[in-house]
């Protein structure tokens, strides 16, 4: 095969690749060292948060281009161009429930390797894992009770993604454009059992993507809950560490419809614990869009349906599982993308409206005459002759 580069903007090779290969290998080489499942602190970061990704499976990590990027991968905030909010519900097990809300923006500055402008985001999640009653029997023999909440975590995390690498190349005749991404988030988790006893962490995601859009693909990888443990009185426990990698497939089909086809492998690195998802998405006439989802090996494995709706700007958005009762659930998310704003190029001068009302205008420059054309002299005739031809004559 020979490739030839004949256009290059910026060259980078992501160490993040190298250092996630080396984690995916001694993770799979090396599962004694998991504590098996249930063993990681605050399981509630392992949900799948955003209707979206949760329709097609969880498989998102080579899809993110949204504000759930945050969640999944923080390097799809490079391909956020315009600034987008979104509230998210989740309905789980009995009165088990968790709330989303981000927001995300472009900034009008380039980023750090100076190829495009970065993406930003901040965001919060609130969790329930339920209530439940707590009865004591007294000394004089008579009962007590109270209702206590089981663990309530919140989450409050700060994200950033850029595109640190575009290239075009020729491979075999077929001109390629290759895009990458790279994102960090860096997280604050709080966490509270039984109403008494408060802990808190803090925790790393990072993010890769590498984009060809000519032939629409994109493959993506990102380690999410990095970081140390958290400590409830004298226990401690780890967060649940989550390596993904995924490759995902978009085509459009027919006048404005579009397929999206996303495969996924994630790994529990604290637990041992291996899943594969998959998922489609189908865009009708970028007003509806379907999707579809399985997992497999997993303790929530099943079907996932999710369902779309969008006009202009908002965007509403339904998904739900079909595995067991204990692990079904069910999210609803609204989401605004602020289509008329524009980000100011950094680079120009910031111009007011004042200003250019009180321009004087142009003075108007006046254009020359246009000089007439000389009219042809009538000849003499023969018989008359002038006072100075006769002197000349004589």
């Amino acid at each position: 095969m020979h490739i030839s580069n004949y256009k290059r903007e910026h060259i980078l090779v992501p160490a993040f690749l190298l250092v996630f290969t080396l984690s995916f290998l001694t993770s799979t080489l090396y599962p004694v060292f998991a504590g098996g499942p249930g063993s990681a602190g605050v399981q509630v970061l392992k949900t799948d948060i955003g209707p979206r990704a949760m329709g097609m499976g969880g498989a998102f990590v080579p899809a993110a281009d949204d504000i759930y990027s945050v969640t999944y991968n923080p390097a799809g905030l490079g391909r956020l161009y315009l600034p987008e909010i979104s509230a998210m519900y989740l309905s789980g097990f009995s009165d088990a429930k968790l709330q989303f809300l981000g927001y995300g923006m472009p900034l009008p500055i380039n980023g750090l390797i100076g190829l495009d402008k970065p993406g930003v985001a901040v965001s919060a999640i609130l969790s329930q894992s339920g209530n439940f009653t707590h009865r004591r029997i007294n000394d004089d023999g008579s009962i007590s009770s109270r209702s206590m909440d089981a663990e309530g975590t919140k989450v409050f995390a700060l994200s950033y993604g850029e595109r640190v690498y575009s290239a075009e190349m020729k491979i075999e005749g077929y001109e390629a454009r290759i895009d990458q991404f790279l994102g960090l988030s860096a997280k604050y988790v709080k966490s509270e059992l039984l109403g008494t006893y408060p802990a808190s962490a803090l925790a790393f995601d990072a993010g890769w993507l590498l984009v060809e859009p000519g032939l629409g693909l994109t493959c993506g990888a990102s380690l999410s809950n990095y970081g140390g443990s958290i400590k409830y009185l004298e226990e401690s426990y780890p967060l649940p560490s989550i390596m993904r990698l995924g490759l995902s497939w978009q085509r459009p089909t027919i006048m404005d419809q579009s397929v999206l086809l996303a495969l996924e492998y994630d790994f529990y690195t604290n637990e041992g614990i291996k899943s594969f998802k998959g998922g489609l998405e189908y865009h009708f006439q970028k007003l509806l869009n379907a999707r579809f989802g399985y997992k497999a090996v997993d303790d929530n494995k099943g079907l996932t349906l999710g369902v779309g709706v969008r006009h202009e700007g908002f965007a509403l958005d339904f998904a739900m599982s079909l595995a067991n009762e204990v692990f079904n659930s069910s999210q609803a998310s609204f989401s605004y993308k602020f289509a008329g704003w524009r980000i100011r190029e950094y680079k120009k001068s910031v111009q007011y409206r004042d200003q250019e009302e009180n321009k004087p205008p142009p003075k108007k420059v006046d254009k020359p005459a246009k000089k007439e054309p000389a009219r042809p002299k009538k000849p003499q005739e023969p018989g008359q002759k002038k006072d100075s031809d006769f002197f000349m004559l004589y």
